[in-house]
């Protein structure tokens, strides 16, 4: 029985681990879209923050 709940317990983190490997697709795209000083996304504009925080 205690095999069973260790056994489950590590095929179920290694779930969990490969889950947390993959990568969302388009994240560096969504990065790139944000104004570098502000924060604000700027798709298909420039931002009118002008640089001030």
């Amino acid at each position: 029985m205690i095999f069973k709940i260790v056994s489950l317990f590590l095929v179920g983190m290694g779930v969990l681990a490969m889950f947390g490997k993959l990568t969302v697709p388009g994240a560096k795209r969504l990065a790139d879209a944000r104004c570098k000083s502000c924060g604000k996304f700027t798709f298909g504009k420039s931002c009118d923050c002008k640089g001030r925080k």
